[in-house]
């Protein structure tokens, strides 16, 4: 007996069943084969996924119409039949699962670059400019409506050869079938746009030759009910689309949001809360006979559950949520909630795509690499320490516990996951306490041995141990200012980690990077008047990851209790106040009740020159090694590790580095 019924009862769409109401989101991963075929990587990929408990698992964007529809590199395509053997052989990998296999039938319309188009010019709607991607595009003329209808049917019948469960047609996010369906993005004056009933022409005929195309596989048409952007799609227009897309021939329509030009609104950012688009999916699918399907930041079984028992949606799709884990189907449906990886929303995932790499997770730094026998070799019961308990340190110390390695953790604070507090205090951040409830969880269910509110020596860490792993976090940089021994001055990461209490009044806050951004947020939020004065008259919270950015300098331009001063330097602090320069030589000084200093964070420490002066085996991780992401730091732990392992049990073969 589950603890979620609903979620775990079978379902239909047309003819087919699946197992449950959980299905896999389509997600690129940058892992295709050349020449548009799937690679073993690629395949490995979805088949872990396909076996994790999911009812059906869906294949990213596949192109019907290469290179000129493609929008990556590498990307999957099905417009050749020498495509298919490779489709097949993936298809088979996931219903060997027990999950049904599902294809998303893609076309990039305006939202591409010619690196990826051969060098082709894009084509769209209109000749209109995506703000993204900048170059406007080719506008279709109705011959090339015509052939690109053909094209996907055709894709269609080579999905059905290929052996695929069911066709998703990819009509969101502002790809080709989205922009004609967009007033922002379709300006044409014939037969395919002005009214409504013209611009859902194309992507009704799509619907309807790929159904006709798909014999008894049901088709699922995806696409934005509300696309964020002005003169854009919007939900009311949508109710009007949906009953149409449905006599076209979908047998279920998959509800989404957002275009290229509204990111934040398909791959929300950690301040979104859960859920926040199922009142799109209801609204759906109160106009429709046919299931809906929500999505977005669906991260916990129980708010999976409550959507179908609610009636918001008749199957909920999980996308992030199943590169963290894999498992998290099978776990739920368990009980075993606490053993769940949960996704944070952090969108390291993203920022892979967006610098053209593999797609990774920072949780979860396997995936891409399901293939890789990552625990292969082992510790053969050798000792190590792990100095430092955040996120670097507690991933590094499981995993060198479940590969025979004898640990001992230590943590100067009294309690473990202190930078993963840091992450979660500024508002809207609370997710990343899901992470640090997770690897406490696992942690106390390991070998590992913690000490917290301790420090060790080198010379204790020289005496036992083998190795020693530093994960002691990074150091505040200190300006170059004087007066800062005043004891109104600390630092914005202290206050972030319960260190330093924040004061009530007038905060100033020196820094304009992500922390800074941060703790003006949290102080404002806290009912402080906060003025925060940048050094430099760059952009505001530059490292900041892209989407999360958009949402905090929104916060922080919205905020009457927030100033904002760029281009100022801090000269010095007296009782009268804090004193700056700008480039001009101006100088003005503010008063405050606490100046909080957020001028970055650097690596390293005295602790590791003197371990490697004492002959020990030493390796830095996570922000002791470089100041980075939550990412970037269990990437760390992963890749040293692996590498410990290796030159631990010598002859074994040596495995693929992972990525960091």
């Amino acid at each position: 007996m589950t603890a979620f019924p609903a979620l775990f009862q079978p379902g239909r769409i047309g003819a087919l069943t699946l197992p449950n109401r959980l299905i896999m989101a389509a997600m690129e991963t940058n892992l295709a084969g050349p020449g548009g075929t799937v690679s073993d990587r690629m395949r490995a990929y979805y088949a872990q996924r396909g076996s994790g408990g999911v009812g059906m698992v869906t294949v990213e964007y596949t192109c019907v119409d290469s290179p000129r529809g493609m929008g990556g590199a590498p990307q999957a395509a099905l417009d050749d039949d020498a495509q298919i053997e490779s489709h097949a052989a993936l298809a088979r990998a996931i219903r060997a699962g027990g999950a049904r296999a599902c294809v998303q039938l893609f076309h990039a319309g305006r939202q591409t670059l010619r690196q990826y188009t051969g060098g082709v010019m894009p084509v769209a709607a209109s000749a209109v400019a995506c703000k993204v991607y900048r170059e406007a595009p080719e506008a279709l003329d109705a011959a090339g409506i015509e052939r690109l209808i053909e094209q996907f049917a055709a894709a269609a019948r080579r999905a059905v050869r290929a052996g695929y469960d069911a066709i998703e047609i990819h009509g969101a996010h502002g790809y080709l079938l989205g922009g004609f369906l967009s007033g922002a993005a379709n300006r044409r004056d014939d037969a395919y746009g002005g009214s409504l009933e013209n611009r859902m022409r194309f992507p009704l005929a799509v619907i309807s030759a790929v159904k006709a195309a798909a014999g008894s596989l049901p088709v699922i048409f995806r696409f934005s009910a509300d696309e964020h952007v002005p003169g854009g799609t919007v939900l009311h227009e949508a109710l009007r689309m949906a009953p149409r897309f449905e006599q076209a021939g979908a047998d279920a329509l998959h509800v989404s949001t957002g275009t290229a030009e509204a990111m934040d609104w398909n791959v929300d950012p950690v301040s979104r809360p859960q859920g926040a688009r199922l009142p799109l999916a209801r609204a759906v699918r109160k106009v429709v006979e046919v299931p809906v399907i929500a999505v977005g930041v669906i991260r916990e079984p129980r708010v999976a559950e409550a959507a179908i028992t609610g009636g918001d949606a008749d199957f909920v799709a999980l996308g992030r949520a199943l590169l963290a884990d894999p498992d998290w189907p099978a776990k739920a449906r368990e009980g075993r909630l606490a053993d769940i990886r949960p996704c944070t929303s952090c969108n390291w995932c993203v920022d892979r795509l967006l610098a053209k790499k593999s797609l990774s997770c920072a949780e979860n730094p396997l995936v891409g690499h399901e293939a890789q026998p990552m625990l292969a070799c082992d510790g053969g019961g050798r000792t190590v320490t792990v100095v430092g308990g955040g996120p670097a340190g507690i991933a590094a110390a499981l995993l060198l516990d479940a590969t025979d390695w004898r640990v001992t953790l230590y943590e100067r604070d009294a309690t473990l996951g202190t930078g993963l507090r840091a992450s979660a205090e500024p508002p809207g951040k609370e997710k990343f306490l899901w992470y640090r409830d997770y690897l406490l969880h696992r942690l106390e269910r390991s070998g590992v041995l913690v000490r917290t509110s301790y420090a060790p020596k080198a010379e204790e860490l020289t005496a036992a141990n083998d190795i020693v792993l530093l994960a002691i976090g990074g150091q505040d940089r200190r300006p170059e200012a004087s007066g800062l021994e005043d004891p109104r001055v600390g630092y914005a990461y202290d206050v972030l980690t319960g260190r330093l209490a924040l004061r009530p009044g007038q905060i100033l806050v020196y820094g304009g990077g992500e922390t800074g951004c941060e703790i003006a947020d949290y102080a404002a939020e806290q009912g402080c008047e906060v003025l925060l004065v940048a050094r430099g008259a760059a952009r505001l919270a530059r490292r900041a990851q892209y989407v999360y950015r958009r949402h905090l300098l929104g916060r922080l331009h919205d905020n009457p209790h927030v100033k904002i001063l760029e281009g100022w330097s801090l000269e010095a602090v007296t009782p009268a106040g804090a004193t700056f320069t700008d480039a001009d030589g101006r100088r003005a000084t503010h008063t405050f009740d606490q100046l909080l200093l957020a001028a970055g964070r650097f690596p390293g420490g005295p602790l590791m020159e003197e371990l490697q002066a004492l002959g020990l085996e030493v390796h830095s991780i996570g922000d002791c090694r470089d100041v980075r992401r939550i990412g970037d730091a269990v990437h760390d732990a992963y890749a040293v590790v692996q590498a410990m392992n290796a030159a631990a049990s010598p002859g074994t073969p040596q495995l693929e580095a992972l990525p960091v």
